[in-house]
């Protein structure tokens, strides 16, 4: 079941991350939803399946919000739409292939984000950087 909490966490890194990209390059690249999947994937647990399906859910959300403003912004701005696939289109031959390509590239970084995110927490226990030691339980008077 998705809990939507990491996953709008990692959206809201990815929007602010490819804020900043897009503010000192001019174009939209991956990187953005690539960290916020991470972010997500790192929120919700240590189970690397989990990690990679909210960083799945993480990317699909922030490309319904992006795709629309990238689409929009190319027509007015006459820039490529993302940065790797202005140099890649010219290598498919068909619609079906380009479509594929771009499926492909935007979601499985985003799985294996997620899932490197969830193993990134599993790996930080005991360590400063680990969730848990944030816990603090209810503190007694004495």
């Amino acid at each position: 079941m998705t809990e939507w909490r990491p996953v709008m966490v990692g959206v809201c890194l990815a929007a602010c991350t490819e804020t900043l990209v897009f503010g000192m390059t001019g174009q939209f690249t991956l990187v953005g939803g690539v960290t916020g999947s991470a972010l997500a994937g790192y929120t919700v647990s240590t189970d690397p399946a989990d990690g990679g399906w909210h960083g799945l859910m993480s990317g699909v959300v922030w490309g319904c919000l992006l795709m629309p403003v990238a689409i929009l912004l190319t027509f007015l701005n006459r820039t490529p739409i993302l940065f790797p696939f202005q140099y890649l289109i010219p290598m498919f031959e068909s619609p079906g292939e380009l479509t594929t390509a771009i499926m492909l590239a935007l979601s499985l970084p985003n799985v294996a984000s997620g899932a490197l995110g969830s193993l990134g927490r599993r790996d930080a226990k005991g360590t400063w950087f680990d969730p848990s030691m944030a816990e603090v339980d209810a503190v007694e008077d004495a």
